[in-house]
């Protein structure tokens, strides 16, 4: 599951925290804020290895990357077969939560 970063209205309240606030507050919220974006990229990866492990079965079985497949797949060539669907999906799905993964990378190594 995809989770938001934050609501706008709470990263509001941060910016306006960090550019009045004390150093130290500044310091303070910078590394809470770093230490819960780890947490959640911990999350988004655990996410993932279960997802990982079937798109590797399915790419063994098939004797196909998933990258190949999903572009196979998109330009018709291969079917509507359910395991198809189902390689589709968690294909779809990896590949959207190692985008929210590198946008979290990003927010730490800000």
């Amino acid at each position: 599951m995809l989770y938001p970063i934050m609501s706008t209205e709470y990263v509001s309240a941060l910016k306006f925290q960090l550019s009045h606030g004390l150093e130290f507050e500044k310091k303070y919220i910078t590394s809470t804020m770093n230490k819960m974006f780890k947490v959640e990229l911990d999350m988004v990866m655990l996410e993932m290895k279960p997802i990982e492990i079937a798109l590797a079965e399915l790419e063994q079985r098939h004797n196909m990357s998933s990258d190949i497949f999903y572009v196979k797949f998109n330009a018709g060539e291969l079917g509507d077969d359910r395991e198809y669907i189902k390689w589709y999906a968690y294909k779809d799905t990896h590949d959207k939560l190692m985008e929210r993964a590198s946008e979290i990378e990003k927010l730490i190594h800000a």
